[in-house]
C-alpha cells in the first residue's frame, strides 16, 4: 500500500508540473492541433524529470521509516516504476492543459493596446 501512494504522490507532482510547462508552449503554439500534442510531450518531459527527482527521494524515505524491509532493492524497484507514472502523469496534465488552453476564445491571449510595442 505504500508503494501506491508513493506513486499517486509522484503523479500529482508530475502532474501539475506538466500543467505548468505544457501551459506556455499551448498558449504560444496557437490553436492548432499541434499546439496541444506539444503541451504533452513538454508536460511529459517535466514528469519525467520529477520523477527522476522525487521518486528515489520518496522511496528511500518510505523505506527508511518502513519497520518491515529496508532493502535498497525495494527502494529502487519503486523508484523505477515512478517513472512511468510520472511521465504519464505529466503528459496528461500537459494534454489536459493544452485542450482547455486551445478551447479558449483567442480574445484571452492577445496584448492589451499598451503593451502593443513592448516585448
Amino acid at each position: 500500500m505504500l508503494e501506491v501512494s508513493i506513486y499517486s504522490a509522484i503523479a500529482a507532482l508530475a502532474c501539475l508540473l506538466g500543467m505548468i510547462a505544457g501551459r506556455v508552449f499551448a498558449i504560444e503554439g496557437g490553436r492548432g492541433l499541434s499546439s496541444i500534442f506539444a503541451a504533452a510531450y513538454v508536460g511529459a518531459g517535466a514528469g519525467l524529470i520529477a520523477s527522476v527527482l522525487i521518486g528515489p527521494l520518496l522511496a528511500l524515505i518510505a523505506q527508511f521509516l518502513s519497520a518491515g524491509s529496508t532493502t535498497w532493492f525495494d527502494a529502487l524497484e519503486v523508484a523505477g516504476n515512478s517513472l512511468l507514472w510520472g511521465t504519464f502523469a505529466g503528459a496528461a496534465g500537459g494534454l489536459a492543459i493544452g485542450i482547455v488552453i486551445a478551447l479558449l476564445p483567442s480574445s484571452w491571449f492577445q496584448k492589451s493596446p499598451g503593451q502593443a510595442g513592448k516585448n
